[in-house]
């Protein structure tokens, strides 16, 4: 008996109307996308480098605790880097990406210069730290209490959630 094959010969594969539609639709589709993502890509930045802050400051109260001493968080809001010592960690915003600033959302919100804490896990001053990217899109606030809690919030326009 001969073997019977479902693919005639010369017939396989794709036409070349076939791929220019494919081609066609994944244009579309990108051109639909790529200004979306666009718009949702500082916002991502800015909050990604504002739980970074809120973990390094958390870092540097257990670090204090931990090492029986002070553990100071200096911030330059000016070349918009702060560092920690005594455990040598300097951190630029520009590494997040979106003009990451320290800045709040009206000129009555002042990011705090420094925050001690101290080996017992309290902080000084109770302080506020802000962050933004270059559109402004969003504002976010850690706060650092003097019982050393810290909070992270965000500003959506009218309140803070």
């Amino acid at each position: 008996m001969k073997n019977k094959s479902c693919v005639i010969k010369g017939k396989s594969g794709f036409t070349l109307v076939e791929l220019m539609v494919t081609i066609g639709v994944l244009a579309i589709m990108a051109a639909v996308a790529i200004p979306s993502f666009s718009q949702w890509l500082p916002s991502y930045h800015l909050r990604s480098a504002a739980r970074e802050v809120y973990s390094n400051m958390q870092l540097a109260r257990l670090e204090a605790v931990k090492r029986n001493t002070n553990c100071v968080v200096n911030i330059d809001t000016t070349l918009n880097k702060y560092d920690i010592s005594p455990i040598n960690k300097d951190v630029p915003l520009s590494q997040y990406g979106s003009g990451i600033v320290f800045e709040g959302p009206t000129t009555s919100y002042v990011t705090e210069a420094s925050v001690t804490f101290t080996s017992r896990g309290s902080a000084s001053p109770h302080s506020f730290v802000y962050l933004t990217n270059s559109e402004k899109t969003a504002f976010y606030q850690i706060e650092i209490m003097p019982i050393g809690t810290i909070s992270l919030t965000k500003y959506n326009g009218s309140t803070w959630e």
